[in-house]
């Protein structure tokens, strides 16, 4: 999971020099004119655009290095904006691969070269990520541009893009290091996958002529030409691909992923209506996410007010929880963590009054098995330092500001936020677009949609509690509550523990746990604590003069009364762990706490994607149990209601970047994860086990 990063040095010229490789990154003439030259020029991409017809614009690289080539890209869409502000071609997505990312000096002294890219370079060097395998969605608002980095190796990559079937490129800037030099990236595997990402028409260029590329590009299905190269080189090629002369070659058309298949609904749009049903940071993450494509989106809550639930705790801890094996879970939580990162860090600077302090979080090894567990994944070396490293005892206390006998792991990262006025920020900078509609007192009840005949939108169904002026009883406010609908084009289910009862979700296992947080008063000495800390429970630093202390996990509980054996149950649960210290004896508890029930899911991962009656649809893929590849079974039916739930209490983590896999899926983008986490946080995950089981 940690990447190795490359090694380089700058010649006489300035310009970097990959020792791996021993080429340069960029030209020693111009690199800029060389990117302007091979990729802008060479896929034709102003032209493209003036004339292009669709929202978004997909640029795939091969070999991010210095970043120069996205940049340059970048710059030239920024300015195609700027002079076609009704232009229906709205956003860009540049998604790029590097196996050795360069340290981030490095990247900073490379492209100080070029000062008229200055203010692209500093938006990269300050949103440049940590050296993690995967992918990194960083998004360059300010440029109407979304950067998607995958660090790893570009054959193990590409096959991870999930792809719609009609390919999900429109232009390929090959720009690994010279086949002479890295042989083993410019491959029949690296064509062949080119094929299946690509669309009709889509380009490429590259600084190479050599035969091999020429070849392998053309057995895929690229139609080639020959181009003048840039500087000392005398050819160059570019290329469009053809699915005519794809299957003339002998190939087949690409497997689709079975049920495991994400863009089955109808395309969203700029101008679509979306209803969101939920009240909490799922529903305010996802409606977040589909206004800045310009989606009409219109939230539903069943309260008066935002952020009821599990999402209305004052004050939670962020971080992500991490293995000593970069497994799956491990993998979702590392990538939503350094998303979600980006993204509140982002919100903070529109919301200076969003009660955070982004103060590190420290796991403390307050027991032999815990202190064998950290010691093991500090040995194994999964994860890089910038996410999370191991520290003695004294740097625990320095960084918390008290005294802890205790070593422990460190999330820099990490630290709190308030998830109600987190939501809030969100929904107000979504309101900001003028996308987004409120509608308090709508309890969902029911969805009908378009798979029903006669029936050519979905429908979402609500019991609405109209509100009067003047004191009423309950009999009164029951005899005012009607049932309204609403019409969209996709409904996306956000609703948290409430989705347990409803009957539309109850395909799904839905594993309802109950939590229930102190918020203790701050004296000396935790009024000193300047970090998480971390161990069976939490404790954050003070927020108002009082620390967040938590949490029991009751399953299948329901109920939100506050109970003093759950305070006690807490209490003595920093007991036992801090009891090599004085500070639990100073602690005071004044009654004052919050319980909401969360929701999660029987391997405790989220659930996202489209809702169907699994049940039902498991009747479609019983030969899965006969052992029949499910590349080779059928995707799931077209459908218009999706859902975002089972965040369970890692919601401050997960939920922007399930919004984002979620709404991407919608209007059919590229999505910021590799296909195997895909299909980890499915929504059909749970109805494929059970067929391949038989069950």
């Amino acid at each position: 999971m940690k990447s190795k990063l490359a090694q380089v040095h700058f010649n006489d010229k300035g310009t970097p020099v990959a020792d791996h490789f021993d080429d340069v990154y960029f030209s020693n003439d111009s690199g800029i004119d060389e990117t302007q030259h091979v990729f802008i020029d060479g896929n034709d991409l102003k032209s493209r655009w003036e004339n292009w017809h669709l929202a978004t614009f997909v640029i795939a690289e091969t070999g991010f290095g210095t970043g120069l080539n996205f940049l340059v890209a970048m710059r030239e869409f920024n300015a195609f904006r700027q002079a076609n502000p009704q232009h229906v071609l709205t956003h860009l997505y540049f998604v790029s691969t590097e196996k050795f990312p360069l340290p981030q000096q490095d990247l900073k002294r490379a492209l100080a070269a070029f000062p008229s890219l200055q203010n692209e370079a500093d938006a990269l060097a300050a949103r440049y990520p940590i050296g993690l395998e995967g992918c990194h969605r960083i998004q360059f608002d300010a440029f109407s541009c979304t950067l998607d980095l995958w660090i790893g190796d570009v054959h193990e990559l590409l096959p991870q893009w999930h792809t719609p079937k009609d390919g999900l490129i429109d232009a390929w800037f090959l720009d690994g290091f010279a086949p002479s030099k890295n042989p083993d990236m410019w491959t029949d595997a690296l064509f062949s996958q080119m094929a299946r990402l690509s669309k009709t028409g889509t380009t490429f260029g590259t600084f190479t002529a050599a035969g091999i590329v020429k070849r392998g590009l053309a057995s895929a299905g690229f139609v080639i030409k020959k181009r003048n190269g840039f500087g000392r080189k005398r050819d160059m090629l570019t290329g469009t691909f053809d699915v005519n002369t794809y299957h003339a070659q002998g190939n087949s058309t690409p497997t689709i992923p079975g049920p495991y298949y994400r863009y089955t609904s109808t395309p969203l749009c700029s101008g679509s209506r979306v209803v969101v049903v939920g009240s909490g940071l799922a529903a305010a993450a996802t409606c977040y996410s589909l206004v800045k494509r310009g989606i009409n989106t219109t939230l539903c809550y069943d309260q008066d007010t935002l952020a009821t639930g599990a999402s209305g705790n004052p004050q939670g801890g962020f971080y992500p929880q991490l293995h000593s094996e970069a497994s799956n879970p491990s993998r979702i939580q590392a990538h939503s963590f350094l998303y979600a990162a980006q993204c509140y860090r982002d919100l903070v600077q529109e919301h200076p009054e969003l009660a955070h302090d982004f103060c590190g979080v420290i796991q403390l090894s307050f027991n032999e098995k815990v202190a064998a567990r950290q010691n093991k994944l500090h040995v194994q070396d999964e994860w890089p330092e910038a996410l999370i490293h191991a520290i003695d005892s004294k740097t625990v206390s320095d960084i918390a500001n008290l005294p802890l006998p205790y070593e422990g792991l460190y999330i820099p990262l990490g630290g709190w936020l308030s998830p109600p006025q987190l939501v809030q920020a969100l929904i107000e900078e979504a309101a900001k677009t003028n996308k987004l509609t409120l509608k308090p007192n709508h309890r969902y009840l029911r969805h009908d949609g378009p798979d029903i005949q006669g029936v050519e939108q979905a429908r979402a169904v609500f019991e609405n509690r109209v509100q009067t002026s003047g004191v009423q009883d309950d009999e009164t406010r029951e005899n005012e509550a009607q049932e309204i609908t609403i019409e969209a084009d996709h409904i996306i289910l956000a609703i948290g523990a409430g989705a347990v009862y409803a009957d539309t979700m109850k395909s799904l296992p839905l594993r309802p746990v109950r939590g229930q947080v102190e918020a203790i008063p701050s004296k000396v000495p935790i009024t000193q604590l300047k970090t998480v800390l971390c161990h069976k429970g939490y404790m954050t630093p003070s927020m108002a003069g009082r620390h967040a202390l938590g949490s029991t996990y009751v399953k299948n509980d329901m109920a939100t009364d506050v109970r003093k054996e759950e305070t006690h149950t807490n209490l003595q649960t920093h007991e036992q762990a801090l009891s090599n210290t004085q500070i639990i004896s100073e602690l005071e508890h004044d009654g004052q706490a919050r319980a909401a029930t969360r929701l999660g899911s029987p391997d405790h991962q989220p659930v996202v994607g489209a809702l169907h009656d699994f049940d039902a649809q498991k009747e479609s893929y019983t030969d899965l149990g006969l052992g029949k590849p499910i590349e080779r079974v059928a995707p799931l039916p077209q459908n218009a209601v999706s859902v975002l739930t089972c965040l369970g209490s890692r919601g401050l983590t997960t939920a922007p970047l399930m919004a984002e896999v979620l709404v991407s899926s919608l209007c059919r983008q590229p999505l910021p994860l590799n296909n195997d986490l895909l299909n980890a946080v499915n929504s059909c995950r749970f109805m494929v086990r059970e067929a391949i089981r038989k069950q």
